[in-house]
C-alpha cells in the first residue's frame, strides 16, 4: 500500500509538471502572437504619416533653390527612407510570425539567384575594401519558393557578412548538396560573435556588443523567417576574433529521371 501511494504521488507530480509546462508554453505562445500583432499594427499606423512627410519633402525639394536648405531636405528624405525600410521590415516580420506570409511555389535556380545577389552587393563591399567570392561547387540546383524572397534572404546574410568583414578580406559564399537539401554557406573573417550571444542573434532588434554596427537588427530575424517559410533553416557558427559562418539549408526539387 505504501508503494502504491508513493507511485501515485510520483505519477501525480509528473502530471502536474507536464500540465504546468503546457500552460507556460501556451502563455508564451499567446504573448508572442500578441507582440507580433502589436508590432504589425504600430508599423501599419506609422505608414500614413511617413508617406505624408515624404510627400511634403519631395514638394519642398523641387521648389528649393537654396543649396543649404536643399541639403537639409536631402537628409530628411534619407531618414524617411530609412524609417520606411524599417516599417516594411517590421510588417514583413509580423506577417511571418503570425503565419500570414505568402510564399510562391515556383522553381528557383539557386546558383543564379545567389550569384545575382553577390554581384549586386560587390559595389557595397568594394566601398568597404572587401571582396565577395562565390565558390559554387555543386552545379545548378533548383529549390521551390519565391525568388524575390530567396534573394532577400541572401541579400541580408551576405550584406551582414560584408558589414563585419575586415578590409582586404573576402566574404566567401559556397554551396554543397547533402541528400535532398542544398546548404549555402556565407563566411567572413570578422570580429565574430560571442558564444553567449549566438542564441539571440535572430531575435529582432538584438545586436551583439561586438557587432555594434548601424542598423535596426531586423535583417537576420527576417532572413530566418523567410528561410523557414521555404521549409529550410539557418545555422550559425562563430568564434570571437576569427569570423562567422551562416549556413542556409533549403530543400531541393528533385530532377525527373
Amino acid at each position: 500500500m505504501i508503494r502504491d501511494a508513493i507511485r501515485r504521488r510520483r505519477v501525480g507530480g509528473r502530471e502536474a509538471l507536464v500540465a504546468s509546462l503546457e500552460d507556460l508554453a501556451g502563455r508564451l505562445a499567446h504573448e508572442e502572437q500578441a507582440r507580433a500583432a502589436f508590432i504589425g499594427k504600430v508599423s501599419h499606423e506609422l505608414r500614413t504619416p511617413l508617406t505624408v512627410i515624404k510627400g511634403y519633402v519631395y514638394t519642398l525639394q523641387r521648389a528649393e533653390a537654396d543649396s543649404g536648405k536643399a541639403a537639409k531636405l536631402k537628409v530628411i528624405d534619407g531618414e524617411c527612407e530609412r524609417l520606411s525600410y524599417m516599417i516594411e521590415s517590421l510588417l514583413e516580420l509580423s506577417r511571418a510570425r503570425a503565419g500570414h506570409l505568402r510564399v510562391c511555389d515556383t522553381p528557383v535556380a539557386l546558383r543564379a539567384c545567389v550569384e545575382e545577389v553577390a554581384e549586386r552587393l560587390r559595389a557595397v563591399a568594394s566601398h568597404r575594401g572587401v571582396g565577395v567570392a562565390v565558390r559554387w561547387s555543386c552545379g545548378d540546383v533548383t529549390v521551390s519558393g519565391d525568388e524575390n524572397r530567396v534573394r532577400q534572404v541572401f541579400a541580408n546574410i551576405i550584406g551582414n557578412a560584408i558589414k563585419y568583414a575586415p578590409p582586404d578580406t573576402d566574404v566567401v559564399v559556397s554551396a554543397e548538396t547533402a541528400g535532398v537539401s542544398v546548404a549555402v554557406r556565407v563566411e567572413d573573417r570578422g570580429r565574430g560573435i560571442a558564444e553567449a550571444d549566438l542564441p539571440f542573434i535572430f531575435d529582432e532588434f538584438f545586436q551583439a556588443p561586438e557587432r555594434s554596427e548601424p542598423g535596426a537588427g531586423l535583417g537576420l530575424a527576417i532572413a530566418r523567417e523567410l528561410t523557414e517559410a521555404h521549409g529550410g533553416r539557418i545555422d550559425v557558427a562563430s568564434r570571437v576574433g576569427e569570423g562567422t559562418q551562416f549556413t542556409v539549408t533549403l530543400p531541393m526539387i528533385e530532377e525527373p529521371a
